[in-house]
């Protein structure tokens, strides 16, 4: 039997209870964004440019992986929540270059 991991977070007067008992963790080192009116589309895959095999530096194959579809009030919390944490990240380690 699988022993549960909950961490709890109490967000604008919310109790979120994080569950990763099911939880399958995936690398990614390129990902992209689209949306309709309904949906937000996330895709995250990787590419092979860090070998520096690529011969041609003006194509860059990538491999899909996954896609996330999200509601826009989801897209929109998680842009919030990545802001936050970017910020964050910088602060304690440095500007990160893009």
């Amino acid at each position: 039997m699988t022993k549960k991991q909950t961490e709890t977070q109490d967000v604008g007067g919310v109790t979120i209870n994080w569950h990763d008992d099911e939880m399958k963790s995936h690398y990614a080192n390129i990902g992209t964004a689209t949306a309709n009116r309904e949906e937000f589309f996330l895709l995250f895959g990787t590419h092979q440019h860090w070998r520096g095999n690529a011969q041609d530096t003006k194509t860059l194959d990538v491999n899909l992986a996954h896609r996330i579809v999200m509601s826009p009030f989801a897209a929109k919390r998680l842009a919030l929540v990545l802001t936050q944490s970017l910020k964050a990240y910088e602060d304690q380690f440095g500007k990160i270059e893009t």
